[in-house]
């Protein structure tokens, strides 16, 4: 099993159409991570202040999440989980203040933290507000702010997880994500060599077989 998955990264890796050679080795990715960084730092002044307001539309979340959202193929449709709907309220972090700090407080956190164990804790702090709506599709945003640590996070992403080791990972709960995340560290340290320290190239790997 080891040598065919070691196969099918390495024709992975020689596919120009699939995202480590459309979007991992892309020169303008990188440039990519410090503007989302600052975009994030916005955000946690707005909700700091108070300024943030009451709806995406306009907001500088909004900003930060179209960054994300154009980052080819990979993060189409990033912004789908911070859009706000109002017949059922969700995600909670516009109209609901505590919520909204909470939000923030993670971001916050995430900004100035670099270890495993703090990421970690911030989210199991967001995951025991049971905001609304608010689930692990923010790992996207921590993504960018800790590409060694959080892998990205989509629909693909699972389903290729799910094809590759045989697992019946959900969408929707911090806790399935946090599993898989465990999972995608062992996998990554096993094919390290042909992979990378930073999980975008591991994450491409599974959106690409979860995208068929």
């Amino acid at each position: 099993m080891t040598d065919l998955i070691r196969d099918l990264i390495l024709r992975w890796r020689d596919d120009p159409a699939g995202t480590y050679q459309s979007w991992f080795l892309w020169d303008e990715r990188l440039k990519n991570f410090r503007s989302i960084r600052r975009g994030l730092q916005q955000v946690v002044t707005e909700i700091t202040a108070g300024t943030f307001g009451v709806a995406y539309r306009g907001s500088s979340l909004e900003t930060v999440v179209h960054s994300i959202a154009e980052q080819r193929q990979i993060f189409k449709g990033a912004d789908h989980a911070f859009l706000w709907k109002p017949k059922l309220r969700i995600p909670d972090i516009y109209e609901n203040p505590a919520n909204q700090k909470a939000f923030g407080q993670l971001l916050d956190t995430c900004l100035c933290c670099n270890t495993d164990e703090h990421v970690v804790s911030a989210i199991h702090a967001i995951d025991a507000r049971k905001i609304k709506g608010l689930g692990p599709a923010v790992a996207n945003l921590l993504y960018f702010l800790h590409p060694t640590i959080m892998p990205p996070f989509n629909t693909a992403i699972v389903n290729g997880y799910n094809a590759l080791t045989g697992s019946k990972m959900k969408l929707g709960r911090w806790e399935e994500y946090l599993a898989m995340r465990q999972g995608i560290l062992k996998l990554n340290a096993t094919y390290r060599s042909l992979l990378s320290n930073d999980l975008g190239a591991i994450g491409g790997l599974l959106f690409d077989l979860g995208s068929g």
